[in-house]
């Protein structure tokens, strides 16, 4: 799931064919007049995606009813709407691929025959609302090459059915934390997964990851930073001591020992830092100064 442009129909494909399940590709659903407005560049409402949306959920629920596996590539922008789906077919996961409205503005431009429009996206992006901590979902970076995230998606969907037989053998996943600058330019907090497909089954590992070097820090007892983006992506790993990090939302979230997240709140291309939009803050919190090890991606 996710807005155009995503890679919706190469990791489900992909996935369809590891996982040996039949395979839906979602916009073919449409119905023609659904697809004459897209084609014309006008938006969707929740209207012209009810019949849309009900044949998909139709089609789920004839393969849960079935015993058959389905992977289903479909936008599902709003939480009611995978509600819906959920309603039909109640063993339904999502996995959300999220990239930056750059990214996907170029796959869009670089494809051809399709109908959707560049011209749509923005407002897909004004209508997603990504997947709540209380939805069977997994957020993932559409940003590495697909191979990369059908591997996330995979390590996950099988942590999160450990007792469907596609799952067996288990395969062991990192859980990475990921600061990112959204859409609308302000920071937030996703997680993807990270496959760990490497080593021996006493000790599985990730793919070598280059890195850019270390940096080690050490912040007294009151260090707070003003709001600020980073400059260069990278991993942040507490080793001692407890680092809070607010949002401009005023949501804030806690780090201690052993914690980590990947830093990529980077200012969006050619904006001119705004205090009251872009960035987060960092500070000590507790009674012990705050150790931090940097990783440069």
């Amino acid at each position: 799931m996710g807005v155009s442009g995503c890679g919706k129909s190469s990791v489900g494909r992909a996935l369809a064919q590891i996982l040996g399940h039949a395979y839906i590709e979602g916009d073919e659903l449409h119905p023609p007049d659904n697809v004459a407005k897209m084609a014309a560049g006008t938006p969707l409402t929740d209207a012209d995606r009810a019949g849309w949306l009900a044949e998909i959920g139709h089609r789920l629920g004839q393969a849960q009813a079935a015993g058959s596996g389905l992977v289903v590539s479909c936008s599902a922008l709003k939480r009611s709407y995978r509600d819906g789906l959920r309603a039909a077919c109640s063993s339904l996961q999502f996995v959300h691929l999220h990239g930056s409205a750059d990214l996907l503005r170029q796959r869009m431009q670089a494809r051809n025959g399709h109908y959707m429009p560049p011209s749509l996206l923005d407002s897909q992006i004004a209508t997603l609302e990504p997947p709540a901590g209380d939805e069977p979902a997994v957020t993932l970076d559409t940003a590495p090459p697909t191979a990369e995230v059908v591997a996330g998606a995979l390590a996950w969907l099988r942590q999160a059915s450990p007792s469907s037989p596609e799952s067996a053998p288990m395969s062991a996943h990192f859980t990475q934390v990921i600061l990112f600058t959204d859409a609308d330019g302000r920071a937030r907090f996703r997680e993807q997964a990270i496959a760990l497909t490497e080593g021996k089954p006493q000790a599985l590992l990730s793919a070598l990851m280059p890195i850019g070097g270390l940096q080690l820090r050490h912040s007294p007892v009151g260090f707070r930073s003003e709001f600020h983006c980073t400059g260069d992506p990278q991993w942040v790993f507490i080793l001692g001591g407890r680092m809070e990090i607010g949002l401009q939302d005023g949501s804030s979230r806690v780090f201690g020992p052993g914690q980590h997240f990947f830093s990529a709140d980077t200012l969006p291309a050619g904006a001119s830092f705004d205090p009251a939009l872009h960035g987060h803050w960092s500070r000590q919190v507790g009674p012990d100064p705050l150790v931090t090890a940097f990783v440069r991606a």
